[in-house]
């Protein structure tokens, strides 16, 4: 009789542990980040397939938060480049530009140093930056985070898949079509 107890007892904290077990969420998202010794101010144009309302815009497929569509990156300390997410999904096979053509019209950078360069982003073109981060053959960097998220009780596994379109200087284009 104590060892049915002792078997039983053995057999429910093997099921506790078990269930215990938190699937890892994982998502893709991409980013801006400001390898530019200058300020970056960011203006996104979200394309039009939820309502948008003061300024604001989903940054995912049918969730409920909403980000601002203008703000800024600061410019990279030299060791750390500064960046942030501009969208995500949970389709872990769509290439990063074309999340970025899902998502957004058109996006709007300038800088805030004397020169105020600005770069505009459009399905068709590139104004001011030798790449398009709509454009299948722009250049991005990748990287895997994970990270944990804890609540009261239980921590949450996180797997981000980033790709990350980098600003940098030598890629910005002046109005006489020379690189900075």
């Amino acid at each position: 009789m104590k060892s049915k107890k002792i078997i039983l007892v053995i057999m429910l904290i093997t099921c506790c542990c078990i269930s215990c077990k938190r699937k890892v969420s994982e998502s893709l998202q991409i980013l801006i980040q400001n390898r530019t010794d200058s300020v970056m101010h960011i203006q996104l144009y979200p394309k039009k397939t939820e309502p948008t309302t003061n300024d604001l815009y989903p940054p995912c497929e049918g969730c409920g938060v909403r980000h601002n569509t203008e703000f800024t990156i600061a410019p990279s300390d030299g060791i750390y480049s500064k960046e942030m997410m501009i969208f995500y999904t949970d389709n872990l096979n769509m290439e990063p530009y074309i999340l970025a053509e899902k998502a957004f019209d058109s996006i709007y950078i300038s800088t805030a140093n004397k020169d105020s360069v600005i770069i505009k982003f459009t399905h068709e073109n590139a104004t001011g930056y030798s790449e398009n981060i709509f454009s299948e053959n722009s250049t991005w960097d990748f990287e895997i985070v994970e990270e944990t998220r804890h609540s009261q009780l239980r921590g949450y596994p996180l797997r981000f898949y980033q790709y990350k379109f980098l600003i940098s200087k030598d890629k910005i284009i002046n109005k006489k079509g020379n690189n900075l």
